[in-house]
């Protein structure tokens, strides 16, 4: 509901703050005071177009904010996640509006900035004002199947449909993923087998690129190798002066006199333990040099090897073992392509399947709303006839959507599916006898769309999402027991939704729980627009002045008393 209205500098409201009362609230006062400003604010507030006319005279910038007290199992709450604009645990939803002169307009909701089309979805789903104003969720169309279906408590029944339908989509995805133009997927398999051919022939094993660069590297450098190692070699072992023969001879000499000292025996251990590793290296590195082996042609066998891999990895992967992965890879896809038809054949079985189970619960669907149809209807006209409006009638309007291709045949025609059925719906309007039945947004505006607004309103005030509804104009060209009415109505309905309205009828205003005076006021050079909240006392006053004009007598003033009494 709307708890709060703010508004400054708003066309003739210098500052005003407006709480409303949850059921219904009436705003009268004299012809001109400002009421429809407030309406007209509010409608800034729901994502009407901004103007800087709009800003009082004098003044730089208006402001108007709307604060609204929701359950937490409204939609809405759905929408603000999805659109990542937090919200307390309170449930308030604040909605601000500020137009410039300089700096043009901004929109918040709950303190961020988003655009007016945010606004206009979310409020959508919040409130309606009927009169001269497009907040109407009635004009919308995608509306009417969704209350419809409410109406007629169908909830379970459209959701085993839905799920069919779901399951329709998926089913056809899946059989969109798997098909491939016959060109494109021959094509396809001869790629994957060249490559899962070229990647098995070439037997990669893990470690083999480095072992061949380290060969390559031997190879090359082949004569440096074997000349520095076998000089090494005879350096440590054969020649007359190589260190294996010094060593013996300083043994020798340790040998003779390592008995006489402690010391020189140490010295001889470490020596002979250090001729054991110099001996082990001289015999390694002979055993390095006879293991070199230099075959003519080795060398470019090497170098074709490697670059034979190195083409591979340009081809598919970085390494020898992303290779291998690519290559097991093509091998599943062009099994699954080999096997593709008969998963084609299964998915489309299983579509037929649902297909022929959404038919059935789509047609028991629409013939369920077609008799809820008809009973809506009914209880709108015979609202229609209560609000005195006895030659307009109403008709929801159901029909198909025919489809060359459509899943759904009857009497020889094909019409297509969607996620709501087979039906398209609309609610149908014609205001004259003789007049054709047209859609809502068809039927002038004012006082009598109102009428018909609120008829409808009434039988779907159970069903409805939207929580405060507002009727401007409802009352224009009536008065006597069509104001009684059309006050009575109201009442009903605010029961179960908030109600503003803007009326000079005291019979409807007679039936408000909360009564705001709205008037036009001077101060000093300039004309304000002010409101006040009446008490009961105050309440019979202005009811009064309704009836009887400023000069109020006592007989009105009686008569007001009496209006409200009952």
């Amino acid at each position: 509901m709307l708890k709060e209205l703010y508004i400054k500098n708003f066309a003739l409201i210098d500052e005003l703050t407006i709480a409303f009362n949850e059921n219904l609230t009436i705003l009268s006062g004299e012809t001109g005071a400002g009421k429809s400003i407030i309406v007209g604010a509010l409608g800034l507030v729901l994502g009407d177009k901004a103007k800087t006319s709009f800003i009082r005279t004098g003044a730089e910038y208006c402001v108007v904010e709307g604060r609204f007290e929701v359950a937490f199992s409204h939609p809405v709450f759905r929408i603000l996640k999805q659109k990542g604009i937090e919200y307390e645990k309170d449930g308030l939803i604040i909605l601000r509006r500020i137009i410039s002169k300089n700096a043009g307009s901004k929109t918040f909701i709950n303190g961020l900035q988003v655009t007016v089309k945010d606004v206009q979805e979310i409020t959508a789903l919040l409130i309606d004002i009927h009169g001269q104003h497009e907040h109407q969720s009635l004009l919308n169309i995608k509306n009417h199947l969704l209350l419809l279906d409410r109406f007629g408590k169908l909830r379970k029944d459209l959701e085993v449909y839905q799920r069919s339908y779901k399951k329709i989509i998926d089913l056809n995805a899946e059989i969109k993923k798997h098909t491939v133009d016959e060109r494109e997927k021959e094509r396809r398999i001869d790629i994957l087998k060249y490559a899962v051919k070229e990647i098995d022939k070439a037997r990669l094993e893990e470690g083999e690129e480095e072992e061949l660069e380290e060969e390559y590297k031997v190879l090359k450098n082949y004569e440096a190798l074997v000349s520095s190692v076998t000089n090494a070699y005879n350096n440590l072992k054969l020649d007359d002066t190589s260190a294996m023969t010094m060593f013996e001879k300083a043994l020798a000499e340790l040998k003779k006199v390592k008995d006489f000292s402690n010391d020189v025996a140490g010295f001889t251990a470490e020596l002979e333990t250090t001729k054991f590793v110099v001996e082990d290296t001289a015999l390694n590195l002979k055993n390095y040099i006879d293991s070199i082996e230099y075959e003519p042609g080795k060398l470019d066998t090497i170098l074709s090897r490697l670059e034979f891999i190195k083409s591979l990895k340009r081809k598919y992967g970085d390494t020898i073992q992303e290779i291998k992965n690519y290559g097991r890879k093509c091998g599943q896809e062009l099994e699954q392509l080999e096997v593709n038809e008969d998963v084609i054949k299964g998915l489309k079985e299983e579509l037929d399947r649902e297909l022929d189970s959404a038919r059935e619960y789509a047609v028991s669907l629409s013939a369920q709303r077609r008799v809820c149809a008809h009973a809506l209807e009914e209880s709108v006209k015979k609202e229609l006839v209560y609000l005195s409006l006895e030659k307009a009638n109403f008709k929801v309007g159901l029909g198909y959507r025919e489809s060359k291709n459509g899943p759904v045949m009857i009497d020889s025609k094909r019409y297509e599916l969607s996620s709501s059925g087979l039906d398209h719906v609309e609610f149908l309007v014609s205001t004259n006898v003789g007049e054709p039945l047209l859609p809502l947004k068809s039927v002038a505006s004012g006082g009598e769309l109102s009428r018909i607004m609120l008829a409808i309103k009434t039988v779907l005030g159970n069903v409805d999402q939207i929580r405060t509804f507002v009727f401007d104009e409802i009352d224009a060209g009536i008065g006597g027991k069509v104001a009684w009415a059309v006050g009575n109505r109201l009442s009903d309905l605010s029961r179960l939704k908030q109600i503003l309205c803007i009326t000079h009828q005291a019979q409807i205003a007679s039936k408000g729980d909360l009564n705001v005076y709205v008037a036009k006021v001077s101060k000093g050079q300039r004309t304000i627009t002010e409101v006040k909240l009446l008490n009961s006392k105050e309440k019979v006053q202005e009811i009064a002045r309704m009836i009887s004009g400023h000069n109020i007598s006592d007989a009105a003033i009686e008569q007001a008393y009496e209006m409200i009494k009952n």
